[in-house]
């Protein structure tokens, strides 16, 4: 379709992770070939690994970009593993999480810690609980820009079906970049939609040559949220709770998970408990 970068997945050494959360070297290689330079290969690393450094190394020659999701107390990993990328001329893209729970000051600290490293090439807002509004969306954006002069770009997810409203306003604030994958798949409730994402950048670029015909191969595939989970994955969006925290939720409350999350308050929560204590309270 002519997108500028494709990400495939996470990097690890774990043999019990599947293909896309481990993305060893070969399959790296080979799906580089098949980029032929046509855009940018784009892997993920997760904080919690234990040898960044070695996966790093083992996986440099395939890499064009590595994203980082990092949490506000991730900080101080991120830059360090950022460090090691940039020893192997690796571009590297600081991408903030959680951003439904943070605070203006908390925005520019990061953004002041991020600019003075010299080690980010891209910074990305991450709405990775689908919780935001485009008016918050436009007010962070905003902020990060008073520090930030650099590549900017915005990652959303649609629990509340604003992923595309929100990626627009992201655009509108300063952002250069946004996300967005074949029919909307990914976490929860997914995220915005390439062919939307396509419509809103030749909109505000119409010498951008993409072929929307090329997503007709891949229209027809999808991965069918589980029963019984859409309407709690609208309520993580709606209340401000992390999308992994559904399935433990479900395990304790059972059928009665949906109920009772719709009388707890929409509050910035960042840990489970304090779900537990609003519920049993």
């Amino acid at each position: 379709a002519g997108v500028e970068a494709v990400e495939v997945g996470y990097i690890s050494d774990q043999d019990v992770k599947p293909p896309a959360a481990r993305c060893e070297a070969d399959l790296l290689q080979e799906l580089h070939e098949h980029i032929n330079g046509v855009g940018k290969l784009v892997v993920m690393l997760s904080l919690t690994e234990a040898d960044p450094a070695g996966l790093l190394a083992s996986r440099a020659n395939q890499i064009d970009l590595l994203r980082l999701p990092c949490t506000f107390e991730q900080l101080p990993i991120a830059l360090q593993v950022a460090e090691q990328a940039r020893k192997l001329d690796i571009a590297c893209s600081l991408n903030l999480v959680n951003i439904s729970t943070l605070e203006r000051e908390d925005f520019l600290y990061i953004a002041r810690e991020v600019h003075s490293s010299g080690l980010i090439d891209i910074f990305y807002l991450a709405d990775s609980r689908g919780a935001c509004r485009p008016d918050d969306v436009f007010r962070m954006v905003s902020i990060i820009r008073e520090v930030w002069e650099g590549r900017f770009g915005f990652h959303a997810h649609d629990n509340t079906g604003l992923a595309a409203a929100n990626s627009l306003r992201a655009l509108d604030a300063g952002c250069q970049l946004i996300d967005a994958t074949v029919n909307g798949l990914g976490l929860g409730s997914g995220n915005t939609d390439l062919s939307h994402a396509l419509d809103i950048v030749k909109k505000r670029c119409p010498d951008k040559q993409y072929n929307i015909k090329a997503l007709d191969t891949v229209s027809t595939l999808q991965v069918p949220i589980p029963k019984g989970k859409k309407n709690i994955y609208q309520l993580v969006g709606e209340k401000n709770f992390a999308q992994l925290w559904v399935d433990p939720l479900i395990e304790r409350y059972g059928d009665d998970t949906e109920q009772l999350l719709q009388g707890i308050p929409r509050r910035p929560y960042t840990d489970i408990q304090q779900i537990f204590d609003e519920i049993e309270a």
